[in-house]
């Protein structure tokens, strides 16, 4: 495993939390890190030719520009598993797919294990503009039947927060328990063809130069300086969340991805929420509909680089949020991992 000096490894989470919109934004990232504008350039270029950076580009909140999405899981037998990954992954709505369960290396009893138990085993997210999500749904089942696709929206969004820290993946820290607010319900933002054709030249992998927005701006037809305003306007009202970079987490070494839920009474959601949120460990933490053949509420993503070291994470934030029980599926075959595409 590569070893990281502290600036290069702050760096990379900086990039990840996203530049500044500056014009010479990768000069102010290393500066408050320690690095040259040159020395981050090049630690970003070189993640790309390792393979270990997904994308630089501008991550939205998908509510906001008036898309659904929702988590979506299935019980399927081994023999069709492939087959039908294959119908979900090819939907272009769907950004992720993943085979679920427990490894035959770790033990079934231990704290998060099946215990014998069966739970679905195929699970994806699913997006789509609102008014076309129930009908891409309904066409996906017509596809995957005689299969189910149960649907489990959020109903309260905790944290997303895809930010890997290579300094903090083998240590062993407790946290303090901090509340974050709850974000619920934003109000959905209309867009002008203009501003649509700026999302969809956004979202893409960008090139990362010195001057990184003066390219965009033109491409955009607009001046820097009116482009910067235009982003910190949507910065400032929730539509966009960040520009920075998508690593690819199994090749950076988090290779063991986990899905971790808890059921808590519909009371308590709220609070344990806010105390799983909190870990930094934790880069999603959602409340879902509970389901007879799924019976949780609260949902977390946890990465390390080691299945043992993923069960091991989850015992310890189970035990430190004041939670009991819980069920963790660790994520066993990728069928696609990619980003949002808007309008």
């Amino acid at each position: 495993m590569r070893v990281w000096d502290e600036q290069e490894a702050a760096a990379l989470v900086a990039l990840q939390r996203g530049i500044e919109l500056t014009e010479r934004p990768f000069a102010s990232l290393g500066a408050s890190c320690g690095l040259s504008e040159e020395a981050v350039l090049a630690l970003a270029q070189r993640l790309f030719a390792a393979g270990e950076a997904r994308r630089f580009g501008a991550v939205f909140d998908s509510r906001r520009l008036g898309y659904s999405s929702a988590l979506c899981a299935m019980t399927l037998p081994r023999v069709r598993m492939s087959e039908i990954a294959a119908k979900v992954a090819g939907i272009k709505g769907v950004t992720h797919a993943y085979e679920r369960g427990w490894p035959a290396e770790l033990p079934s009893d231990l704290p998060g294990g099946p215990y014998g138990k069966s739970w679905p085993n195929l699970w994806f997210t699913l997006a789509a503009p609102s008014a076309e999500f129930m009908n891409e749904l309904e066409t996906l089942r017509a596809e995957c039947r005689p299969f189910a696709i149960h649907e489990l929206p959020a109903t309260r969004r905790f944290k997303i927060d895809v930010v890997f820290d290579v300094r903090t993946r083998d240590r062993d820290e407790r946290v303090e328990l901090r509340l974050p607010p709850v974000k619920e319900h934003p109000q959905v933002v209309e867009f002008t063809a203009a501003e649509k054709g700026l999302v969809r030249l956004l979202q893409g992998n960008l090139p990362v130069c010195t001057r990184f927005f003066a390219p965009l701006a033109a491409q955009a037809g607009l001046g820097e300086p009116a482009l910067l305003e235009k982003l910190r306007v949507w910065q400032a009202s929730g539509v966009l969340r960040r520009i920075g970079l998508l690593l690819r987490h199994r090749e950076m070494g988090f290779k063991a991805n986990g899905m971790c839920c808890w059921d808590v009474p519909e009371t308590e959601v709220l609070e344990f929420g806010r105390r799983v949120a909190v870990f930094p460990e934790v880069t999603h933490c959602y409340e879902r509909p509970r389901m007879d053949i799924f019976p949780f509420r609260l949902y977390a993503m946890i990465h390390t680089p080691t299945w043992l070291g993923t069960q091991q994470l989850f015992e310890r934030i189970t035990r430190e949020a004041g939670l009991s029980g819980g069920q963790l599926l660790l994520s066993v075959t990728e069928f696609k991992k990619t980003s949002m595409q808007f309008f």
